[in-house]
């Protein structure tokens, strides 16, 4: 695809912003490094209501290198490192590739959310014998040496954010070497700490009251199923379900209190809730 087409294409992005949901790349296997003659897959998700003649395009580093909404690479060489991005309709985030010829790459999924489970991967070129791993987070040792080249992490929260680290010992040359890497790792926030409000405001005794709890998915996690609980007083008024707005109707002054609403995934895995807000019905 020559320059000129590549432009008139982002235009096109940028004047149909608002009309549809943007694109989320995902990698399979979910990792930003791979060695060379390693295969990974790449898929561009609009979401479940997509239309099937909907046209895809790749870029990596701003050059178009395919078409279609799956972009493999089988065998890879160093060539293939960049930043991918797919385009449809609207531009997604970039994410980054690394292919290696090393010896030890350190395998971090690339992109973390709250509440997910993460396996950290110190991977060894292939075809080489392979000793004992270490894993550190923030130079301090999470795992120490051990014959698992793998190390698992359940639940993140946004506190594990930092740079990772693994040292491995590799056999070349008829000898064991010591060789590491190190990536750091960023624990986004799945959704927002939500905020409760009401309309009307002021509340009148005999009127309607109707309570919403915002909060917002992050961009790349847009279907993240929500459940929504309101209280008052630390008591519940309306138990989870998927409605984010409560309703009272005819207000008497004792719907006087301090109401708050909580959030949460349907996994109940990760769970965040309002701050309260005074409301005083009013005569």
């Amino acid at each position: 695809m020559s320059i000129e087409m590549s432009m008139l294409l982002l235009l096109s992005v940028i004047i149909n912003v608002g009309q549809s949901s943007r694109p989320v790349v995902t990698f399979t296997p979910n990792t930003k490094k791979i060695f060379t003659t390693e295969s990974i897959s790449m898929t561009c998700d609009v979401g479940p209501n997509a239309q099937d003649d909907r046209k895809y395009d790749w870029f990596r580093t701003g050059t178009h290198v395919h078409s279609g909404k799956t972009y493999e690479i089988h065998s890879a060489e160093t060539g293939h490192s960049g930043s991918y991005q797919c385009f449809s309709q609207h531009a997604s985030d970039s994410l980054r590739l690394d292919v290696s010829n090393g010896w030890v790459i350190l395998q971090l999924p690339n992109q973390v959310y709250e509440g997910d489970n993460v396996t950290l991967r110190c991977h060894h070129y292939p075809g080489y014998p392979a000793g004992q791993t270490v894993f550190y987070r923030d130079n301090k040792v999470i795992q120490n040496w051990g014959s698992e080249d793998h190390f698992h992490i359940a639940r993140m929260d946004l506190e594990m954010s930092g740079t990772y680290k693994c040292t491995k010992s590799v056999k070349h040359h008829l000898i064991y070497y010591r060789h590491g890497d190190e990536d750091s790792m960023l624990v986004r926030e799945l959704f927002t700490t939500p905020t409760i409000k009401v309309t009307p405001n002021p509340v009148i005794v005999g009127g309607n009251m109707t309570l919403s709890c915002d909060t917002s998915p992050h961009p790349s996690r847009p279907y993240t199923q929500l459940q929504v609980t309101f209280y008052r007083d630390g008591r519940i008024v309306q138990g989870s379900g998927v409605s984010d707005i409560y309703e009272v109707y005819n207000v008497q002054l004792e719907d006087s209190g301090k109401y708050s609403c909580e959030v949460e995934t349907t996994d109940g895995r990760v769970r965040k809730r309002s701050e309260e807000k005074l409301i005083q019905i009013q005569t």
